[in-house]
């Protein structure tokens, strides 16, 4: 019999969530325009919506009052009755002219509302295609450059290689001090849009330095399958295989213990609490009485940053193909251990992740392999993957977090989109990690104002998340079974993978 697993209450966030700004939303586009506003903005445009419905309501019952000819009653009967009558009926028509003005003026102001926050959403994108154009622009001046600097340094890679010179530690051990050193440089929006940038320049830069005139390397790329931001990440894929980074492997995963938990996850914060770190994937299985089995999948973040593929497929080699729409070593142990877990193609699932994790939830919840019923992401560098129509849940980042950034703008909007900057302008920036506003406890902070938003663009989302599991879990006779896998490259664990499609479990 497995062990009851009771589930402690989600810690607070570390990270005060006061030293953060205001939530913004840009809600799916169904077949409208893409709106970007606070969720105090979208919560006051829903309220005056409703409050327009109301007054709309009370003139026309106020108009059914006066169809019944009050006024017109008392003036064929000249009684001091009907003069009461009169006065009554005047009270109804100025009555009924005030409900109408408030109601006119509640439409004004909704319309003036969302008239801003499509200005501002305008000024943003044109804003953000501006960066971008100069990103390429930029990638083509630099590529003579780069070239040149490779040519130069070849000699000084090789003598280091030749002389057993460690090929990742010192750089990286570098761009960490650095980060640490430069915490307002890092989580600046502008140092954000500015990576987004630059990822997306990447194959302009090495069309460049390879002599091609511009726009011919997103072209050869396009005719093998990559575009966007997935140029950008196979350049690097390509660029690193001569030095013997970013190489793919097979991968092995093992289960690491199987246990029945008491209740579902309750809110955003509940859900990322239940995101694994070390063991990478955690899966709950929820059973009902006569009903089909339902499925939480939970996907861990990025384990270690080396560019050499070691034993952890939850590292940079992973991130870096995953964002190439390529068969990422962690996608790969991901879906092993689902299938171990008995998930068939037809069950529902539901998807969260963080950081690489959510890069893996979102790539499983576009494929088409699984049946996606949620997806909720933190911090996952997945702007570029196009995912489902209707697809309940959302993806949260913040705006200071350059990670989200390394997978270019976000292309689809048929999911609700939550941004927030963890650390607003002039607090103090903690130093004792990298990247600040990619670290968890941030991300914890993030969903803690996420669960307390106003606006129903993001309550649904959250109720539907709950919903999904906690519609099984409140019935008589329901079940939670939760198993942690913990995957390897290579080596020879229970369940091992070469590729997709051709695992084989025990």
């Amino acid at each position: 019999m497995p062990d009851v697993l009771h589930v402690p209450p989600s810690p607070p966030a570390t990270t005060d969530p006061a030293l953060g700004g205001p939530l913004w939303i840009s809600p799916p586009a169904r077949g409208g325009a893409i709106m970007v506003a606070t969720d105090a903005l979208i919560a006051q445009t829903e309220r005056l919506a409703r409050v327009h419905g109301l007054l709309q309501a009370d003139v026309l019952a106020l108009d059914r009052i006066d169809s019944l000819g009050v006024g017109a009653l008392a003036a064929a009967s000249p009684s001091p009755a009907a003069g009461t009558a009169l006065r009554g009926a005047a009270q109804l028509d100025a009555a009924r002219a005030a409900v109408r003005a408030a109601a006119q003026i509640t439409e004004r102001t909704d319309s003036d509302l969302r008239q801003a926050i499509s200005g501002y959403t305008a000024a943003e994108d044109e804003q953000r295609a501006q960066a971008l154009r100069l990103g390429s622009a930029l990638g083509i001046l630099w590529g003579p450059v780069i070239r040149a600097a490779l040519i130069a340094s070849l000699p000084a890679v090789l003598l280091a290689r030749a002389g057993g010179v460690s090929q990742d530690a010192l750089p990286l051990d570098a761009l960490r001090r650095w980060f640490l050193h430069h915490p307002a440089v890092i989580t600046d929006p502008a140092f954000v849009e500015g990576v987004r940038a630059t990822v997306m320049s990447v194959d302009d830069a090495a069309g460049s330095m390879l002599g091609m005139p511009p726009g011919v390397a997103s072209q050869l790329a396009a005719a093998y399958g990559f575009t966007g931001v997935e140029v950008a990440a196979a350049t690097t894929l390509v660029a690193g295989r001569p030095w013997g980074l970013f190489r793919e492997s097979a991968v092995s995963v093992e289960r690491v213990a199987t246990q029945t938990a008491a209740n579902p996850p309750s809110g955003s914060v509940e859900r990322l609490s239940r995101v694994p770190e070390g063991n990478q994937v955690r899966i709950e299985r929820y059973d009902a009485p006569g009903e089909p089995p339902r499925f939480a999948v939970y996907v861990g973040p990025t384990e270690t940053f080396s560019p050499h593929a070691t034993s952890d497929p939850w590292d940079l080699t992973s991130n870096i193909t995953g964002v190439a729409g390529l068969d990422a070593g962690s996608l790969r142990a991901t879906e092993l251990a689902m299938r171990d877990a008995g998930i068939r193609s037809g069950d529902e699932v539901q998807f969260v992740g963080f950081s690489q994790g959510g890069l893996v939830a979102a790539r499983l919840a576009a494929s088409g392999a699984w049946n996606a019923a949620g997806l909720e992401t933190y911090g996952a560098p997945a702007g570029g993957i196009a995912l489902p129509d209707g697809l309940v849940g959302m993806a949260v980042r913040n705006t200071d977090d350059f990670i989200p950034a390394l997978a270019g703008p976000q292309l689809d909007h048929h999911l609700l989109q939550v941004e927030r900057r963890a650390f607003a302008e002039g607090v103090a920036i903690p130093t004792t990690e990298p990247a600040p506003a990619h670290q968890r406890e941030a991300y914890v902070a993030t969903a803690t104002v996420v669960d307390a938003a106003s606006s129903s663009a993001v309550r649904e989302q959250i109720a539907a998340m709950d919903g999904f599991t906690s519609d099984y879990a409140d019935r008589d006779g329901s079940s939670i079974t939760v198993t942690t896998y913990r995957a390897e490259r290579g080596g020879a664990k229970a369940l091992a993978t070469t590729s997709r499609g051709g695992e084989s479990i025990p």
